[in-house]
């Protein structure tokens, strides 16, 4: 996905109407820099900290903490989908624990809105905008959120 992002970047660096590049108008020497890591040795400063579909990976109990580490690293906004939970989520995790197998869905974390809006609020941020994302079988859930006062 980085390596796609940066392709599309370089081909096109004002990004597509509507897009979060055009409405910042990129210049051509303001190409970002693309890169995957591990969220929790991450550290530095970046304009915008994009987390798409991981916190999937990531249980409740961990959320404020990875929501608090993403918000430190990003001085303008943090942009993170997420898979909600709601009743076609938790049908199909249910579906999903009747087959055995070591890849099953059932390990895949849902996370209700409110309480990833609530993360962010803790750590100083606010959610200015909400998306969702689908395709045929699959959903989720993309917050952009900005330092309180920011806005």
């Amino acid at each position: 996905m980085v390596g796609e992002a940066e392709k599309r970047a370089k081909a096109d660096p004002g990004g597509r109407p509507g897009s979060l590049a055009a409405q910042e108008q990129l210049k051509p020497d303001q190409m970002p820099k693309f890169f995957a890591s591990d969220l929790e040795a991450l550290d530095g400063e970046f304009d915008t900290v994009c987390c798409v579909d991981v916190l999937i990976h990531y249980p409740p109990e961990r959320l404020d903490s990875m929501v608090g580490g993403l918000a430190k690293l990003g001085k303008e906004r943090v942009i993170l989908s997420f898979a909600p939970k709601t009743w076609y989520y938790t049908l199909l995790k249910r579906i999903g624990e009747l087959f055995p197998g070591p890849a099953k869905t059932t390990r895949a974390y849902l996370h209700e809105e409110e309480v990833v809006e609530a993360a962010f609020r803790k750590a100083g941020y606010e959610v200015t905008r909400k998306e969702l994302t689908a395709t045929n079988f699959y959903f989720s859930r993309l917050f952009e959120a900005k330092p309180v006062g920011s806005s």
